[in-house]
């Protein structure tokens, strides 16, 4: 398995089980044993992102990043129902352009009703409840929670569901359950790009570099929607606009690597020279129709979806037409796509004495701070850890992944310091 010792297997569980004897699906299974003591009965999972990741594809990186946890626990990768080799399921994108409600809804319809599974069967709720079924299965005691991003969200939903199955967890990059994540979404990238260029006046070098970046980059937005130039990417051409540039930038600041190029690109673009955009863009793309990464979308309230709230915080910040587009595609597909009952009650944010580590990108434009605000609230044993300038899933850097160590092996927040995070720069800005 990736040049690592894994055992590797199967499992079968219900598709629906609210309905007795209905289809089964195959759940994919990795366990890299412990490699230098007895696996201790409580093995480290590790939760992937998205919505749409498989677990399983990052053993290696999972095994080098957390390799002291793994010296004496077990990690338990588990591919999430309909990614991965767990019954993956996708549609292929549509071959023509979909511009009416009504285009995407016959394509959406046509796209699950060929399925060999059903659609709304494919979110968070089963997918915790398959995990338990697979610790039960091996025989584990309970679980090392470790939850990246969207896999932030599962690991507060199995915590929920099987809170007598936890001994710690570790939310990275996390938004509690009841905060609307698309409705912040603008405003916490805007916040994000604000970071960055406060970080750019504060440094002499970048300061003198790039004087006027930010100030140029809404006059740049709006020559792009105007006037979309044509960008030379892998090549062959791309149709680039505003939209494309907003959207690239967000991207960029998931990441201290990536955002240490913003306001070069955005100097270079405004003076019309688009050679770092084409490097960097992230070009629009049709539907990327993977059935879980939907399910999620259209059925579970945590994503915020609210027209009216959303078009309220992205008013006047860099992604404003980006969410409006965005959120009309969102619109269109979930209009189609196949439903299921989602409990109020399975949404609100968890009450837990679990240990919890949050770890938190202090410029993260996606999942920061303010998402989790009243977290120890409801998590009195969380620790909530920030890497000051540092983006969206931040804990493969410096001493985070001996932090999240050192919490497996003590069971405990109480004794853990992490004054080391405060020791963790993002990457120096790139300079003409």
């Amino acid at each position: 398995m990736q040049g690592l010792a894994a055992r590797c297997g199967t499992l079968s569980v219900p598709e629906n089980r609210a309905i007795p004897m209905s289809r089964t699906i195959s759940l994919r299974i990795v366990v890299l044993p412990a490699t230098e003591k007895r696996a201790a009965r409580d093995p480290f999972v590790y939760l992937a992102g998205g919505p749409g990741g498989a677990a399983t594809r990052s053993a290696a990186a999972v095994a080098s990043i957390w390799y002291e946890v793994r010296r004496d626990h077990d990690v338990l990768l588990v591919d999430q129902r309909g990614t991965g080799g767990s019954n993956a399921l996708a549609c292929a994108p549509p071959t023509t352009e979909i511009s009416t409600p009504e285009q995407a809804t016959a394509y959406v319809q046509s796209c699950t009703a060929a399925l060999a599974g059903d659609a709304s069967q494919y979110g968070a709720t089963a997918a915790m409840d398959d995990l338990e079924a697979v610790r039960k299965a091996l025989g584990y005691g309970k679980l090392d929670l470790y939850g990246i991003s969207y896999g932030a969200t599962a690991a507060q939903v199995f915590l929920r569901r099987h809170p007598g199955s936890v001994r710690t967890v570790v939310l990275d990059g996390a938004t509690l359950l009841d905060v609307p994540f698309m409705s912040r979404f603008a405003s916490n990238g805007q916040r994000a790009l604000d970071q960055i260029a406060s970080r750019c006046a504060s440094q002499p070098a970048c300061a003198r570099a790039f004087p006027t970046w930010r100030a140029d980059l809404l006059p740049l937005l709006a020559r792009l929607q105007a006037a979309p130039v044509t960008l030379r990417v892998a090549g062959a051409p791309l149709v680039a606009d505003d939209v494309t540039l907003a959207g690239t930038i967000q991207n960029m600041t998931r990441a201290d690597d990536t955002a240490a190029y913003v306001p070069l690109l955005v100097s270079r673009a405004a003076a019309g020279d688009y050679s770092v955009f084409a490097e960097h863009v992230t070009p629009p793309a049709p539907p990327d129709m993977t059935i879980m990464y939907w399910s999620s979308k259209c059925n579970e309230p945590w994503w915020g979806e609210d027209p009216v709230a959303m078009a309220a915080d992205a008013a006047g910040t860099y992604l404003e037409r980006s969410i409006a587009l965005g959120l009309a595609n969102d619109q269109m597909i979930c209009a189609g796509f196949p439903k299921r009952a989602e409990p109020a009650d399975q949404w609100t944010r968890v009450r837990s004495p679990a240990p919890a580590l949050a770890l938190v990108g202090g410029a993260d434009p996606q999942d920061p701070i303010g998402n989790i605000a009243g977290l120890q609230d409801v998590m009195p044993n969380a620790r909530i850890v920030v890497a000051p300038g540092l983006g969206h899933g931040v804990g493969a850097n410096g001493c985070l992944p001996h932090l999240v160590a050192r919490l497996v092996a003590l069971g405990s927040t109480k004794k853990l310091d992490t004054s080391c995070a405060r020791t963790i720069a993002p990457r120096p800005f790139v300079l003409p």
